[in-house]
């Protein structure tokens, strides 16, 4: 019981100083499936079965959730940029997991720095219909942005909404959305895309903001 109490107030004062360490950092959007999580030889289900408590060897399957190469990339990615990155989960684990959760299966995948990278509003909204990708994340963008630059990291399947936008230069997401192939995930190719997006001012994209729906 003490334990828990301790965690919820951890858990506020965490809330509290997120705000300001978020103000101005780079935020990646971050699809799990097909982008870190090639389901080869486990998939979200058996993260989410380990989590649980059900799953008959569950660290074996959070430390094997994630391909190798992707998370490398994804390292790299942080790195460049001195660790100073903030993200968001725009995959649908974020409607099947808490953060607790979700925190514990990047840490134990050996990507901890997502989860301590976690912004304060971790997760692009969810709707009681279905809503495409590129819907969700200009929603969070409307409701939550101050400006900072931002790369989507998605996958050709369920980002489908926002394949050609980079037609588009004025578009908000313009130069600033990599989409993984199915079964292959994030690679080296991408990282220079993704770097770019990742330093490049938001007002580079022309009127950016006043291109972003109202939600």
């Amino acid at each position: 019981r003490q334990g828990v109490v301790l965690s919820a107030m951890v858990s506020v004062v965490t809330m509290k100083t997120a705000t300001a360490e978020d103000e101005g950092l780079p935020i990646v959007f971050l699809d799990i499936d097909d982008v870190l999580c090639l389901n080869n030889p486990y998939g979200g289900f058996d993260a989410l079965e380990a989590v649980k408590g059900r799953h008959a060897d569950p660290d074996t399957v959070l430390r094997e959730i994630f391909a190798a190469e992707p998370k490398r990339v994804l390292e790299s990615v942080h790195k460049e940029l001195g660790g100073q990155l903030r993200y968001v989960i725009s995959s649908s684990w974020r409607q099947v997991f808490s953060r607790e959760q979700i925190e514990r299966v990047f840490r134990t995948a050996d990507v901890g720095f997502v989860a301590v990278g976690l912004h304060e509003k971790w997760e692009t909204p969810s709707r009681l219909r279905k809503t495409d990708r590129i819907e969700e994340i200009e929603s969070w963008l409307h409701d939550h942005h101050q400006g900072e630059p931002f790369v989507v990291l998605d996958d050709d399947y369920s980002g489908t909404s926002l394949t050609g936008i980079g037609e588009d230069l004025k578009h908000p997401l313009a130069a600033r959305v990599v989409l993984c192939p199915v079964g292959v995930g994030l690679t080296v190719e991408h990282l220079p895309i993704i770097l770019d997006a990742l330093r490049r001012p938001l007002a580079e994209n022309s009127d950016a903001r006043n291109h972003l729906p109202e939600s």
